[in-house]
């Protein structure tokens, strides 16, 4: 199903109508993290936002705004499904949509009270966690398999040549803990190889010039050492690495507002069904934002590998796991992983030794028994 401009108008109109009794919404985009959790962004891509155009809309119901911070630098196909066809709107949710460059700017900005729920990875859920911010991880949109890539020049065909090259990487982020998952695979000592610390805007220069032989990064800047003639020689799937996108809230807006909660399940519920029906035309909103065409923008999606997590998935022990038994999950033990290393680094003074209140899969359940 081709979703044409036409198409679009009369879907916006039916949901006008719809929810004429519903609420108002504005959406306002001005996107990981600092040094201290995943930078998945490149500078180029961090100022491609635009401004989401306030919908005209019905009077205004009982329920608060809802204060939503997403990531920018990423790729964000059902959040924007969901807001530019009017989903969040026809549920009743009064959504206001804030862009962030970094998961560490929202987690500032949670730790402010700016936010109630968030868009962005482990790494920077993890250290709002640990530095006191009462959050929960309560949906999980994908799981970007091979967007992260270990990319060498002709010097390095795999990942056991890499002893005594010089390596670009991020420091302090998911793609520097899983460079040092790939080497140790591989058999090689972190002191036998260079690590440089790089953005990933600027992994592209320096491979050019010769300044690194191979890096560990992500799209869009993997894309372009790919465009330089660089190689693929691992991903996040193939060493095993958990990569996910997901869905944070304050846990006291989530108690205080457990209806919100469940409306915003059956709104991204709804746009996900959407987007899986047609990606094509589910991905021209983010290609319009990131300032790309389709056939660039569907490139990129496809080098990412990503495997949505659909909703009558979320609850296995591979996502989010049944409510009240966080730790038989893999996200559990992820960010289990994700916290030694983060403390090894310096990154973080310490984890809390239980991690199961970072993960509610509660609101998911409630949704799933209501449909």
């Amino acid at each position: 199903m081709q979703r044409s401009v036409t198409r679009f108008f009369n879907r916006r109109k039916f949901f006008a109508f719809s929810s004429l009794t519903a609420c108002s919404w504005a959406l306002a985009v001005a996107c990981t993290p600092t040094a201290e959790v995943a930078n998945t962004v490149e500078e180029t891509v961090e100022t491609a936002t635009e401004a989401v155009t306030e919908v005209a809309a019905a009077p205004a119901s009982d329920l608060p705004k809802v204060r939503v911070g997403f990531q920018t630098g990423d790729i964000n196909n059902i959040t924007m499904v969901a807001a530019k066809e009017g989903y969040f709107e026809k549920v009743g949710l009064d959504v206001e949509l804030a862009p962030y460059s970094s998961g560490g700017a929202m987690v500032t900005a949670l730790a402010a009270g700016e936010l109630d729920i968030t868009w962005f990875f482990p790494f920077p859920s993890l250290t709002a966690f640990a530095t006191g911010i009462d959050i929960e991880v309560v949906l999980l949109d994908h799981a970007p398999l091979t967007a992260e890539r270990l990319i060498a020049g002709e010097s390095a065909p795999d990942v056991a040549s890499l002893a005594g090259k010089t390596i670009g990487v991020t420091i302090g982020t998911s793609g520097h803990h899983s460079l040092l998952a790939a080497i140790d695979q591989a058999g090689i000592d972190q002191n036998d190889v260079n690590l440089v610390n790089l953005k990933p805007s600027e992994m592209a220069a320096a491979f050019s010039a010769g300044k690194i032989d191979a890096a560990w990064t992500w799209e869009p800047a993997a894309g372009k050492l790919n465009e330089l003639g660089g190689t693929d020689i691992a991903t996040a799937k193939s060493i095993g690495a958990y990569a996910v996108a997901l869905w944070a809230v304050r846990k006291e807006f989530a108690e205080e507002n457990p209806e919100v909660m469940t409306k915003f399940m059956e709104a991204w519920d709804m746009a996900q069904q959407d987007y899986l029906d047609d990606p094509k035309s589910g991905q021209a909103w983010e290609a319009e934002r990131l300032n790309l065409t389709p056939e660039e923008f569907g490139d990129m999606v496809g080098r990412q590998g990503s495997t949505v997590v659909l909703m009558e998935d979320q609850l296995s022990d591979d996502w989010l796991g049944t409510p009240g038994q966080p730790q038989a999950t893999n996200l559990y033990k992820a960010y289990e992983e994700y916290g030694t290393f983060l403390v090894d680094q310096g990154r973080l003074d310490s984890v809390p030794e239980d991690l199961a209140p970072l993960i509610n899969s509660a609101y998911v359940a409630e949704y799933l028994e209501s449909k």
